[in-house]
């Protein structure tokens, strides 16, 4: 038996809910399917940019009060950057952001688009095989299971079935980065307002991440770029555990605290080059895309904008009956508009400063002592 479909999505993260979301109105039948069966974790360092979460309240304005009372969650006013010996320095946020563990998340975002009940859900189906023909393309799950559907919309994580059979994509450590991350509970001295980065010789280029999660309890991280880790051989797990120790704020919050599970690593594709992000009736949305910022790693804005745009492009491809390759390029230069000129430029940055350590200690210095150059380094953040 073959399921058809006029839109399949690959992928049931925030790419893959906005974009059911953003074809809910359509009238248009969608299918949804993710590899694994929700709840799920996803490894992440679990911040949220509220202005994310805004594009999906422009889809679903009722989920703006939803998530303002949903109780998953500590609102961040604040982020600490250490670096070096000084003290913290404080950058203060206009508009809050959240911090959600990404099993929570992904989870209530997938339960808003089954209770609409306009997109059909296929849990525990991964992307095997894509044929592309005439009138579309023909897919088959790893279960076994057969689809037909005239647009395909790969938002399949960083190890994309749909990016790697019909965009080509390969890793390039050149635009990669590798993280590890674990929970600890029982974290002592944390305030669930404020998110704290640690920024020091050893673990550069890259940085360490405490993100409380509730009042005791925090994401902890570490995140490296993979040209780095690859030339100077760097055990990110043994690194993790060694700073931890070695750095006399983290000992302290830290040393009573208790892991909760492992200490487990994840692929970051970095937006640091134009990927191809498109095709005839085919767009890569979020990480399928690599569209992670090359300074920070936080992909979920860009995950959850270029669901809403492909969702869109979707529906005009079907209005105008053009489901052309040149047609969905138009998706990519929407995307690239959006992101690349900011993303090229802390590229940039990243290329040239981020692995000398002296640049990072004197622009610590600086944010110190001249507010001007504090205030635009955080405007850059």
């Amino acid at each position: 038996m073959t399921h058809s479909f006029d839109v399949l999505i690959a992928g049931a993260g925030p790419a893959g809910t906005t974009a059911a979301m953003g074809l809910e109105k359509s009238g248009l039948r969608v299918a949804l399917l993710d590899k694994h069966t929700f709840p799920r974790d996803k490894i992440c360092g679990d911040f949220v940019a509220i202005k994310g979460l805004r594009e999906t309240f422009d889809l679903r304005p009722e989920l703006k009060d939803h998530f303002a009372h949903y109780p998953k969650k500590v609102v961040n006013t604040s982020t600490h950057v250490y670096v070096d010996k000084y003290n913290p320095l404080r950058a203060d946020w206009v508009t809050r952001s959240y911090t959600i563990k990404r099993i929570d998340l992904d989870n209530e975002l997938l339960v808003q688009v089954k209770e609409a009940g306009k997109t059909e859900v296929f849990e525990g189906h991964g992307i095997k095989r894509i044929e592309q023909t005439a009138g579309g393309y023909n897919i088959e799950s790893s279960k076994g299971l057969r689809f037909t559907a005239k647009v395909l919309i790969g938002a399949d994580g960083a190890h994309s079935a749909v990016a790697k059979q019909l965009a080509g994509y390969k890793v390039d450590r050149k635009h990669y980065g590798g993280s590890v991350r674990a929970y600890f509970s029982g974290v002592e001295n944390i305030d669930t307002a404020v998110n704290e980065v640690y920024m020091h010789k050893h673990v550069v280029p890259g940085y360490f991440w405490l993100f409380p999660v509730s009042e005791n309890e925090a994401n902890v991280g570490l995140g490296m770029h993979s040209m780095h880790i690859t030339a100077n051989k760097v055990d990110l797990k043994k690194l993790f555990h060694n700073f931890i120790e070695s750095h006399p704020v983290l000992k302290k919050k830290l040393g009573n605290a208790q892991m909760e599970g492992k200490l487990e690593g994840f692929g970051l594709p970095f937006y640091s080059k134009r990927f191809t992000l498109s095709g005839e009736g085919m767009m890569l949305c979020g990480d399928a895309g690599s569209m992670i910022d090359p300074s920070t790693g936080e992909g979920i804005l860009p995950a959850i904008h270029s669901g809403k745009i492909a969702a869109r492009k979707a529906i005009e491809a079907f209005e105008k009956n053009d489901f052309s390759a040149t047609f969905f390029k138009s998706y990519e230069d929407a995307v690239h508009e959006k992101f690349w000129p900011e993303m090229k430029r802390k590229a940039w940055l990243v290329n040239h400063f981020a692995h000398r350590y002296q640049f990072i200690k004197l622009g610590g210095y600086l944010c110190h002592h001249v507010p001007f150059i504090k205030r635009r380094l955080q405007k850059l953040m």
